[in-house]
C-alpha cells in the first residue's frame, strides 16, 4: 500500500508542477479568490473521483480486456481513442482537444503498463485536472472557481479558449514534456524493481 500511495503522490506532483510552471510563465495576472474550504474540497473530490474512475475504466479494465483480442500496442491505441471520444460531448470541444486527450490516454496507459499500478496514472490525471481548476481555468470545457484566478493570454489556438488548455496546442507541448518526465520515472522505477528481485 505504501508503494501505491507513493506512486499516487509522485504522479500528482509531476503533472501539477509542470502545469504550475507553465501557468506562471504564461499567465498575465493572478489573484486569490475567496471561496470556502468546502467548495475547494468539492473540487478536490470531483477531480480525484474522476481520475480514479477514468483510469480504472480506460486503463485497468479496457486495456486488459482489449489485450485478450489485440496486442498491447493496439489495445493502448484503441483505449486512447475511446478516452478522447468520451470527451466529444464537452462544451467548446476542438479537434486539438481530441488530439490532447488521445495523447493523455497514451501517456496514462504507458504509466500504468510500465509500473503495473493504476495509482501512478491516477496521480498524473488528478494533478492535471485539479491544477486547472485550482487556477479557475476551464478544464475540458467546464470551469470551477478555485483558490486562484489566473488570466492567460487570449489565444484560442495556443491555449484552447473556453475548452481550456486541452483545446489548444500548448497542451500537446505540456503533455509531451510530461511524457518525457514519465519515461525517465518509469525507467528508474523498472530499474529499481529489477534490482529488488
Amino acid at each position: 500500500m505504501k508503494q501505491k500511495i507513493k506512486l499516487l503522490i509522485f504522479g500528482t506532483l509531476q503533472s501539477s508542477i509542470i502545469l504550475i510552471v507553465f501557468f506562471l510563465l504564461f499567465g498575465l495576472d493572478i489573484a486569490s479568490n475567496t471561496i470556502t474550504m468546502s467548495d475547494q474540497f468539492n473540487i478536490f473530490l470531483i477531480c480525484i473521483c474522476t481520475a480514479f474512475f477514468e483510469e480504472i475504466v480506460f486503463r485497468y479494465y479496457l486495456i486488459r480486456g482489449l489485450s485478450r483480442f489485440f496486442n498491447k500496442k493496439k489495445s493502448v491505441i484503441i483505449s486512447a481513442v475511446l478516452f478522447a471520444a468520451c470527451h466529444l460531448g464537452n462544451s467548446h470541444f476542438t479537434t486539438t482537444a481530441f488530439a490532447s486527450h488521445f495523447l493523455g490516454g497514451i501517456i496514462y496507459a504507458y504509466a500504468y503498463i510500465h509500473t503495473k499500478s493504476i495509482y501512478y496514472p491516477v496521480g498524473l490525471h488528478f494533478g492535471w485536472n485539479y491544477i486547472q481548476w485550482l487556477f479557475s481555468l476551464p478544464m475540458s470545457g467546464t470551469t470551477k472557481s478555485g483558490l486562484y484566478s489566473l488570466i492567460l493570454p487570449t489565444n484560442d489556438y495556443w491555449l484552447g479558449g473556453n475548452y481550456g488548455i486541452e483545446g489548444g496546442f500548448a497542451s500537446l507541448l505540456i503533455r509531451s514534456i510530461l511524457f518525457g518526465v514519465i519515461l525517465f520515472t518509469v525507467s528508474t522505477y523498472e530499474r529499481n524493481a529489477h534490482v529488488n528481485y
